[in-house]
């Protein structure tokens, strides 16, 4: 007998399996990446949206604070302010302001939502403004 040369077809298809499931885990790791980027972003855009009202507020004083109490506006994805939730690509975000005196300060409270996978979302800061 010669010497077997190459590889017999239960070696090759072993060998394949064994690569298509590599390759599904791959896949399905890229899709979570992807997925868990596109929350961090839109975490990140709405701890800004909290953020930047209240920065605003700080510099502005109580009185314009006070002005805020129950604002509420719509944002896209990247922070732009837009009429109202309707008919936008992409994640639109709502921000509510609330106010409550307190002493000689006002309590501001930001919340942002947004829906995600179906799920709400919400981000909330809270800032005492003198």
């Amino acid at each position: 007998m010669r010497g077997n040369k190459g590889f017999s077809m239960i070696e090759v298809m072993i060998a394949a399996a064994i690569f298509a499931f590599a390759m599904l885990a791959i896949a399905g790791m890229s899709y979570t990446s992807v997925y868990l980027v596109s929350s961090s972003n839109s975490r990140f855009t709405a701890t800004t949206l909290a953020q930047d009202v209240i920065e605003k507020a700080r510099n502005h004083g109580k009185a314009w604070a006070n002005n805020l109490d129950g604002d509420s506006r719509y944002f896209d994805e990247v922070g732009n302010e837009i009429d109202n939730q309707g008919n936008q690509n992409g994640v639109v975000f709502r921000r509510s302001i609330t106010t409550q005196t307190l002493g000689t300060g006002t309590l501001m409270r930001v919340k942002v939502s947004w829906t995600e996978r179906g799920e709400v979302k919400n981000v909330v800061q809270s800032a005492v403004i003198y």
